[in-house]
């Protein structure tokens, strides 16, 4: 098929056990690094592979709505999870179109191929502000999975690179506050019954919400009249927009949060009326480790 495996070792080839069934993001995110790397060592072999697999994932796409499932068969070619998306297991395919296109334009396949699935996300994946996972057949029209999950948080940013700044700032104004009522961002969240979903209450220091409030940032400069840029309020610095407000308010409540002496942690329990518990890998028989554990959890206001 051309799709590669999820797992290759590089000096012995595919590992003994390892299944056939690949994602979406991990088998077609690889043309940027791999198309660089013919370019700068003038073999063609490492690009054309990468391109390859994003082509072969492509032309499975369903044909009449364009969307792609999270999970397939790299040796029969056949989808073996249907749901489709723009979060986990598939996010970084369409973040992967768009930017080769960007950086490689006489591959102009790929502009064509990104449109083809950009506009398929619009018609049958998006829910107003919200993306949601569908069935790849059925679309809306069949069984809809209403649930944000924080790598979602990419497609404001990826739209900003389109020119699509309303439906960016709509979406990410959404993000935001399932961030301003928790505090972090959480792995998973219900928008319909605004609660985390089970297991889905963690923070993992992804960086996706902040990096579209980068690019929403530099897109605002210019705006409403002003070279410099839009300000948030009258004492700010002209370079200074809300979308840089809330990205820096947001990157400083994970440094309160997730902060140790040894780095950063993923945070538990994300949850409206604590802290929540850092992930502290320690020795279980050691009853100090468990003692550190335990004093972590703050019960108190987010900030």
């Amino acid at each position: 098929t051309g799709i590669p495996y999820g797992t290759v070792n590089l000096l012995h080839g595919i590992p003994r056990g390892e299944t056939s069934v690949a994602s979406l993001a991990g088998a077609g995110t690889l043309s940027l690094e791999f198309e660089l790397l013919s370019r700068l060592t003038g073999d063609q072999s490492f690009g054309k592979a990468a391109k390859m697999a994003t082509r072969a994932l492509w032309i499975r796409r369903s044909a009449e709505l364009n969307l792609l499932g999270k999970h397939i068969d790299a040796q029969s070619g056949v989808w073996k999870e249907y749901l489709s998306g723009v979060g986990s297991n598939s996010d970084s395919f369409y973040e992967y179109l768009i930017k080769h296109y960007l950086l490689f334009p006489d591959d102009s396949d790929f502009w064509k191929m990104f449109l083809k699935v950009y506009s398929g996300v619009h018609d049958n994946s998006r829910l107003g502000e919200w993306y949601v996972d569908v069935d790849m057949g059925h679309g809306l029209n069949g069984h809809v999975r209403q649930v944000f999950e924080s790598l979602m948080a990419f497609y404001p940013g990826l739209q900003v690179l389109l020119g699509e700044l309303v439906p960016s700032a709509k979406t990410l104004n959404s993000f935001f506050l399932v961030r301003e009522f928790l505090g972090l961002l959480p792995e998973r969240f219900n928008f319909v019954h605004w609660k985390t979903e089970p297991s889905g209450d963690i923070h993992p220091l992804r960086p996706e919400l902040i990096e579209s409030c980068y690019f929403l940032h530099l897109a605002s400069i210019g705006l409403h009249g002003s070279k410099s840029g839009p300000c948030s309020n009258s004492n700010s610095s002209p370079h200074t927009s809300s979308w840089l407000w809330a990205a820096d308010f947001a990157l400083h409540a994970v440094h309160k949060l997730s902060w140790t002496p040894c780095g950063f942690a993923t945070v538990l329990k994300v949850r409206p009326t604590t802290t929540g518990v850092l992930d502290f890998v320690g020795d279980s028989r050691d009853p100090l480790s468990e003692q550190k554990r335990l004093n972590i959890e703050h019960d108190d206001e987010m900030p």
